[in-house]
């Protein structure tokens, strides 16, 4: 559903990546992820939707409206715990912030897309499903929060809401330190810390305003 979201977003990451430092353009790839993310779960739920034998058209279009409904809430939950403009603001003055994601610091391969990365990044957490929180911490910990598994990192960060691999102390610990990190490299560049944020902010809008339109088609229907 949002195909034409993901285009735009993906062309914004690849100007990012032309034009800005590997850091920088990986902090947007990492909202691209988020959105790909969501758009996994809305297809799936639309999905079933469509193919309730119990609803009738109305009844249908009830409920993709109230799915939308529902996803333009996740992505204020995806942007508020991504907690983009407070890193901004703190990396402004020097001090990190506390939640912006980090992604690998490692030169990006032309054909990692953000997609690949989603696939990625999920078929590791179906190799982790059934771990425990102490077993996942047990054997990966140490490289989770010294940052050298990042893969590993960012599936358990880029995990979608309600399929969380860890507590959410820990979530924030992993944050807090990523941002650290982050903030080390991108302080000192105001102008670069600004076209990301501005970057971010565009891809959670486009995602808003298709979100939006989808839900008020579905009401539309109601009054036709």
């Amino acid at each position: 559903m949002l195909k034409g979201v993901l285009s735009k977003a993906n062309s914004i990451l690849r100007d990012a990546q032309q034009s800005l430092s590997v850091d920088s353009a990986d902090a947007i790839e990492r909202v691209c992820v988020s959105i790909e993310n969501l758009n996994v779960s809305i297809n799936k739920e639309i999905q079933q939707i469509e193919q309730e034998p119990r609803l009738n058209p109305q009844a249908r279009s009830n409920a993709k409206r109230e799915l939308f409904e529902k996803a333009g809430r996740r992505l204020e939950v995806l942007k508020d715990k991504s907690n983009y403009a407070t890193l901004i603001e703190g990396l402004k003055t020097g001090a990190a912030g506390p939640r912006l994601g980090e992604k690998p610091s490692l030169p990006p391969k032309e054909d990692d897309t953000s997609v690949l990365k989603f696939m990625r990044e999920r078929e590791i957490r179906d190799r982790l499903f059934g771990m425990t929180e102490a077993q996942i911490l047990s054997h990966f910990g140490e490289s989770l929060f010294d940052g050298s598994n990042q893969l590993l990192l960012d599936a358990i960060l880029n995990a979608p809401l309600g399929f969380e691999m860890l507590s959410e102390s820990n979530l924030r610990k992993l944050r807090r330190s990523k941002a650290k990190r982050l903030a080390n490299r991108l302080v000192g560049e105001p102008e670069v810390v600004q076209t990301v944020n501005a970057s971010i902010m565009e891809i959670f809008s486009l995602a808003k305003k298709e979100l939006d339109r989808l839900r008020k088609e579905e009401l539309s229907k109601t009054f036709s």
